[in-house]
């Protein structure tokens, strides 16, 4: 049975703080993300960005800390490099004893003022996927987070969506997807996430300069697992509004994913582009 979702979207978070899950298959999404994400691009850091042989990088939002992680077993053998994550929730991070020696994490609410210790201390401040955290479409306060982060010359790694790109990949171009089209329409919310491809000239006004977008699509072995990757989140995002109190917008999401189902089984997928964007502090 096909629900019709009113076309509100993403914007259903506003005001809501985090809207993704807390639980054992939200650790597994936001890993299976990562790994997916690496698999996508084929690197951690961005090969423009020097990689420090001493000194600090963090990572924002860190989540599982698995970015870190990754990034630990990357450093040249010599390197002394401490990786920072910082999130305000750190439940979904292994325990001390679980993390790489020179991993550490940080309780840090990245929407308010930097503590001082942190300021102008990190060679690379990497942050990726807060199209959800960041608000009225504005990442302008994290940024300027990041950047008094930074040491002069250090850089930043922002990795997010192409949202206004979101399309439906299908096996026979002719078959028609309504369901999926409908979900492409949820998830590009009217707009709301198209500061990312502006991110260039956001870091630029912000004082950053050799600023450089960078663009991936998705290889075509991965369309299926990134397609289901993002039925995931979904599912999480409506578990969330459930949980909130937003049951009829929660039962009207579940519909339409119970509907995109049924035509991936078909042979579709939505298709969301990649941006990396990699600036310099001056």
């Amino acid at each position: 049975m096909t629900v019709s979702t009113q076309a509100t979207g993403f914007h259903l978070a506003n005001g809501k703080g985090y809207t993704l899950g807390h639980d054992s298959p939200a650790v597994c999404r936001l890993n299976l993300q990562i790994y997916l994400w690496h698999a996508s691009l084929g690197f951690t850091l961005h090969p423009s960005i020097p990689f420090p042989t001493a000194g600090r990088i963090a990572d924002l939002a860190t989540g599982t800390a698995l970015w870190l992680t990754e990034l630990a077993q990357t450093l040249p053998a010599d390197a002394d490099v401490e990786l920072d994550g910082l999130d305000l929730d750190l439940s979904k991070a292994p325990p001390r004893p679980w993390l790489p020696d020179n991993v550490h994490l940080h309780h840090a609410d990245i929407l308010a003022p930097l503590p001082d210790p942190l300021v102008g201390q990190y060679e690379v401040v990497h942050l990726r996927l807060l199209i959800l955290v960041v608000e009225n479409s504005d990442p302008t306060p994290i940024i300027r987070y990041a950047h008094r982060m930074l040491k002069p010359g250090g850089y930043i790694q922002w990795d997010d969506l192409n949202y206004p790109d979101t399309h439906v990949t299908r096996i026979d171009p002719t078959c028609p997807t309504p369901a999926f089209d409908r979900l492409r329409e949820f998830v590009y919310s009217k707009g709301r996430h198209d500061w990312v491809m502006r991110l260039d000239e956001i870091l630029t006004r912000e004082g950053f300069v050799d600023a450089r977008m960078h663009h991936f699509t998705d290889r075509r072995d991965l369309i299926m697992a990134n397609g289901h990757q993002h039925l995931m989140t979904m599912l999480e995002f409506a578990g969330t509004l459930k949980a909130k109190g937003m049951e009829l917008e929660a039962r009207n999401l579940e519909a339409l994913l119970a509907d995109v189902s049924a035509e991936a089984a078909q042979g579709a997928a939505l298709s969301m582009p990649r941006v990396v964007c990699v600036a310099r502090k001056t």
